[in-house]
């Protein structure tokens, strides 16, 4: 290939790149409070209120050390561009025929992986990525 031709298809992909970000922010901007629109292959999510007590028993330190490592239900706010583009490649591939998690989904995730960030309603939000989130809950 020519480098004149490489640098054509590569302005073309970026033109691509920029059109999907666009179209995405522009939905996500529609259904999302925040603020904050997740780029690439990151993931905007809001996780469940988890209690410090259970009734009207107040867990221990030792307690909520053990859930430290647990995973936690969270909503999903906002996608990226890019998110599940691989995974969604690969099923192509292999002919599986598999759904990915959108907005409004709910997903399973680590309860401490990612960044929270405080969104323009003053809620905290968390920003993983796509690889992250490690299943669709599909009934609760």
């Amino acid at each position: 290939m020519s480098s004149g031709l490489i640098s054509m298809v590569a302005g073309k992909h970026a033109e691509l790149v920029e059109h999907l970000a666009a179209v995405d922010a522009n939905r996500t901007r529609r259904a999302n409070p925040s603020g904050i629109i997740p780029l690439d292959h990151r993931v905007l999510v809001l996780h469940d209120k988890v209690e410090d007590r259970i009734g009207s028993i107040i867990l221990p330190d030792s307690e909520k050390d053990k859930k430290k490592f647990a995973m936690t239900n969270a909503t999903v706010i906002a996608v990226g561009a890019l998110a599940w583009c691989e995974a969604k490649h690969d099923a192509k591939n292999f002919g599986i025929d598999a759904r990915f998690p959108e907005p409004g989904d709910r997903v399973k995730v680590g309860k401490y992986t990612g960044d929270q960030h405080k969104g323009d309603d003053d809620v905290e939000y968390t920003i993983l990525n796509d690889a992250d989130v490690i299943g669709l809950l599909t009934q609760e």
